[in-house]
């Protein structure tokens, strides 16, 4: 696909050869199509199907090491974010939403995490982890977090769904609380709430400087959390990192599809290095 270049050079060598492993026949057949010679093998079989027999078949390697590091990286963050992790009060920086979301999440051994939006879902996906978790991703989809936190509801009624988004992105289908509530399919949703489209002002910021920024403003400090009382949810406002904790106690308290309006810093997406 679009991710491997279609398997062509130089990102993928020209004398590579394919397997080519997928439950729907006609990729199987695309494969087949455009690769040619290049597709030595190719099975119909899901990715955990695959993976698995490919397991049982070969011989066991011990990759202790390997993992040790793989895990190490995943657990590292800049020693900078420790300042915001417990903010007790004032401006709200997504390091501080974030860490004030991590109980919910751990409370539950079967939770949904939806991420969504651009910079803040950045910030929710490198912050925050969940059992089970859905994520714009390789689609790249940005607006989906409330359409999909109703579908994970419904796939697991008995679960804790928490969706992280931004103000942008609740505009595309902040009307799907009517929905919502007319299903009974309650959820935490949280804004990050900055008043503006961040990832494209970044991007401008660092294209063309802070003087030719254009056209990513939002109007300052909406009351989504209303929009979701007024089609029959739960509202929160937060203005003050004091405030978190009580509100999200209530929203997630309330039964409801609930909204969490919360003001936060604008702040790029994270970029994590290490040494």
């Amino acid at each position: 696909d679009f991710t491997l270049r279609f398997g062509r050079a130089p990102a993928i060598a020209a004398a590579c050869r394919w397997i080519v492993l997928d439950p729907d026949p006609a990729l199987i057949e695309r494969a087949a199509r455009t690769q040619r010679e290049r597709l030595i093998l190719s099975a119909l079989a899901g990715p955990h199907e695959a993976a698995m027999a490919l397991a049982q078949g070969g011989p066991v390697a011990d990759h202790a090491g390997w993992t040790a590091q793989v895990e190490a990286a995943i657990r590292y963050r800049p020693a900078a974010w420790e300042a915001y992790r417990g903010k007790a009060t004032g401006a709200i920086h997504p390091v501080t939403l974030c860490h004030a979301l991590t109980p919910y999440l751990q409370r539950d051994p079967d939770a949904v995490l939806v991420s969504d939006g651009g910079e803040i879902g950045q910030w929710a996906q490198a912050l925050l982890s969940a059992p089970n978790r859905i994520i714009n991703g390789v689609a790249g989809a940005i607006g989906p977090s409330i359409p999909f936190a109703m579908a994970a509801r419904r796939a697991k009624p008995d679960s804790t769904v928490l969706a992280v988004l931004g103000d942008g992105t609740f505009g595309f289908h902040m009307a799907e609380f009517d929905t919502a509530v007319r299903h009974d399919l309650p959820f935490v949703a949280v804004v990050g709430n900055d008043s503006r489209w961040n990832a494209e002002h970044q991007i401008q910021l660092r294209e063309y400087g802070a003087q030719r920024a254009h056209g990513c403003s939002l109007a300052p400090a909406t009351r989504y959390d209303l929009v979701a009382t007024a089609l029959g949810g739960h509202g929160e406002f937060v203005q003050d990192a004091a405030e978190l904790p009580a509100a999200l106690e209530r929203a997630f308290a309330s039964g409801k599809p609930a909204c969490v309006n919360v003001l936060i810093e604008g702040q790029a997406a994270p970029v994590v290095r290490r040494g």
